[in-house]
């Protein structure tokens, strides 16, 4: 009698955490799926790697819309840029069609005047289908300039491009990423960035 009292608890504890396991899966899920829709995961490197110097420092600050979080460059760069960030799509899907947003600017802002000018290339990326294509996507460079932030910490570079609607089924052709490679000449803490934003 008591062993069958013990194996009814065993199976009810099981029971409950299984349900309360699943419950858990559902709601994370759910709050990643939201999280996923207003910021899809696009690719952003630092080939610095001066989080190693500062952990504070990390490349993602330039696009959490968070101006309090920075991106400092601690390290020189192996390769020509020291940062590529893609930004966003130039395409929103609305009712199966892909229609086209309406960036007007990419907005730079430095943590302060004394920030050093900024090379910067403004990136059309190709949007593939990962799972269809083995290739690395192809880069169309939009404008290239130097930012200079003696005036002013925050710096406008102008769009001027535009796109047509594409419907779902076409989905990625005539899709792109708008993405940006950037690099100073100079390393240190005052080598800093704020915020790397699209703006409609």
């Amino acid at each position: 009698m008591k062993y069958f009292s013990i194996s009814k608890l065993i199976s009810f504890l099981f029971l409950s955490f299984l349900i309360l396991a699943n419950l858990y899966l559902a709601i994370t899920t759910r709050e990643k799926m939201q999280v996923y829709q207003s910021n899809p995961p696009f690719l952003r490197f630092d080939f610095t790697d001066s989080y190693l110097e500062d952990r504070s420092s990390q490349i993602f600050h330039l696009v959490d819309g968070k101006l309090d979080s920075t991106w400092k460059k601690l390290r020189n760069s192996p390769q020509q840029a020291d940062f590529d960030l893609e930004l966003r799509l130039t395409h929103t899907l609305q009712e199966k069609i892909y229609v086209p947003r309406k960036w007007k600017a990419v907005q730079v802002i430095a943590c302060s005047k004394n920030a050093p000018p900024l090379e910067l290339s403004l990136i059309l990326r190709e949007s593939i289908n990962v799972d269809k294509e083995s290739r690395l996507p192809k880069d169309q460079i939009v404008k290239r300039v130097t930012l200079d932030f003696r005036n002013s910490e925050k710096e406008t570079i102008q769009i001027t491009e535009n796109f047509t609607n594409v419907p779902q089924t076409d989905y990625p052709k005539g899709i792109f990423i708008w993405s940006v490679q950037g690099s100073f000449e100079q390393v240190g803490p005052e080598v800093c960035l704020r915020e790397i934003q699209l703006v409609e």
